[in-house]
C-alpha cells in the first residue's frame, strides 16, 4: 500500500510539471491542428481567385510547366505536382522541395499555375505568412517554423506527453471506470472541485486519442534524433528529365484500378518519375490516399515498377498508417470534427491542470 501511495505521489508530481512546462506548446499544437483539419476547405474559400479561373480552349502541357519551374527556381531537391485541377476552373499546385542551406530554413515552397496560360498565379515559401497563411500554419504546426530544431522539439513534446498520459493514468486510475460509465459527474461544490472533476473526465475520455496523437507526432519526426537528418548539402544545379511528363501521367492513368493524385518530378540525374495515387483494390481505411505509386524512367518514360501499398513492407505500411492517423484523413467530416474537439483536449487539460496546481500552491 505504501509503495502504491509513493508511486502515485511521484506520478502526480511528474504529471503536474509536464503540464506546466508544455502547456503553451500544447495549446499551440491543438489550435493549429484544429485549423489544419479544414485547411483545404478554408484555403479554397479565402483564395477563390486560384480556383475559379476563366477556362480556355487548350491547356498548357504539364511537361512545359515542369521545365519552366526547373529553370526559374534553382537549388531544388525535387518538384511535386501536389494537386491536379479538380475541375476546369481550378489551377495546378506544385510543391517545390528546396535544398536547405541552414538547419532552421524552411525547405517547402508552393507555386500555383494557370493550366490554360502556364503563368504563375501565386507562389511563396511556407516560411512566410503573407503569401499563404495556411501553408505557413502547416509548417508552424510541424516545426514551429524552426526547421530541423523545431521538428526535434515536436518529437520530444510527443515523447514527454506520452509520459504525461502514463502518469495521469496512474494518478486517476481509480476514476477511469466511473468516468467511462458517465458515473463521475462534475462536482460544483467549489471552484477547485469543479476544475478537478472537469480535468479528470476530459483526461479519461481523451486518453486513447491523445496517445495516438502524441505517438504519431513523435513517430513522424523521429528521424531528427539522428545526426544525418541535420546534414546541410551543397547547392544543387537543377536538371530536367528527358522523358515527357504528360506521357508518363497518361501511362499511369491507364494502369487498371489506379487513380493518380500527385507526381514527384526529379531535378537530378538518377531519380525516377514517381506517380503516387490510390489503388481501387486497397480497402483498409488507413491505407487510402496517395499510398501506392508507379515509378517511370526519367530518361525513357517507360514504366519500371508498380508498388501497391498492400504489398509493401510492414514498415512502409505502418509509416503511412501513422501519417493517416495523425491527420485524420479518413471518415469524412465526422472524424475531422472529432479530431478538432479531442485535439484541443491537451491544451484544456494543461490549462485546468495549471489552475489546480495554482490552487494547491495557495
Amino acid at each position: 500500500m505504501e509503495l502504491k501511495k509513493r508511486l502515485t505521489k511521484i506520478a502526480f508530481k511528474i504529471h503536474g510539471w509536464i503540464g506546466l512546462t508544455t502547456g503553451a506548446l500544447l495549446l499551440l499544437f491543438g489550435l493549429t491542428g484544429a485549423m489544419l483539419m479544414f485547411r483545404a476547405d478554408l484555403d479554397h474559400y479565402f483564395n477563390n481567385d486560384l480556383h475559379m479561373l476563366q477556362p480556355g480552349s487548350t491547356q498548357v502541357p504539364v511537361d512545359s510547366i515542369y521545365r519552366m519551374l526547373v529553370r526559374s527556381h534553382p537549388n531544388l531537391k525535387k518538384i511535386v505536382l501536389h494537386d491536379f485541377p479538380v475541375d476546369r476552373y481550378d489551377s495546378y499546385e506544385f510543391m517545390l522541395y528546396k535544398n536547405q542551406q541552414g538547419i532552421t530554413d524552411n525547405y517547402l515552397y508552393f507555386v500555383f499555375v494557370n493550366p490554360y496560360t502556364g503563368k504563375i498565379l501565386k507562389e511563396g515559401s511556407y516560411q512566410d505568412i503573407v503569401p499563404s497563411f495556411f501553408r505557413w500554419l502547416y509548417s508552424f504546426h510541424y516545426s514551429l517554423q524552426l526547421g530541423a530544431p523545431g521538428k526535434l522539439i515536436a518529437a520530444i513534446v510527443g515523447l514527454v506527453m506520452l509520459l504525461s498520459l502514463v502518469t495521469g493514468t496512474i494518478v486517476y486510475r481509480k476514476h477511469f471506470w466511473a468516468a467511462l460509465r458517465f458515473k463521475a459527474g462534475l462536482n460544483f461544490k467549489n471552484r477547485r472541485t469543479a476544475v478537478s472533476s472537469l480535468h479528470r473526465i476530459i483526461g479519461v475520455w481523451a486518453v486513447v486519442f491523445n496517445f495516438v496523437l502524441f505517438f504519431t507526432g513523435f513517430w513522424m519526426n523521429k528521424d531528427f534524433f539522428r545526426p544525418g537528418a541535420w546534414a546541410i548539402k551543397e547547392p544543387i544545379l537543377n536538371q530536367g528529365t528527358p522523358a515527357n511528363i504528360d506521357s508518363v501521367i497518361s501511362k499511369a492513368s491507364a494502369v487498371r484500378g489506379f487513380t493518380p493524385i500527385a507526381v514527384t518530378l526529379p531535378t537530378l540525374p538518377g531519380q525516377d518519375i514517381l506517380v503516387r495515387g490510390k489503388m481501387a483494390a486497397t480497402s483498409f481505411f488507413l491505407l487510402q490516399g496517395k499510398a501506392s505509386d508507379i515509378s517511370f524512367s526519367a530518361i525513357t518514360g517507360q514504366l519500371k515498377e508498380i508498388r501497391v501499398i498492400d504489398q509493401q513492407s510492414r514498415e512502409k505500411r505502418f509509416d503511412w498508417e501513422i501519417y493517416q492517423l495523425h491527420i485524420g484523413a479518413f471518415g469524412g467530416n465526422f472524424v475531422r470534427w472529432l479530431y478538432v474537439v479531442l485535439g484541443l483536449s491537451p491544451g484544456v487539460l494543461a490549462l485546468t491542470g495549471a489552475l489546480l496546481w495554482l490552487k494547491r500552491k495557495r
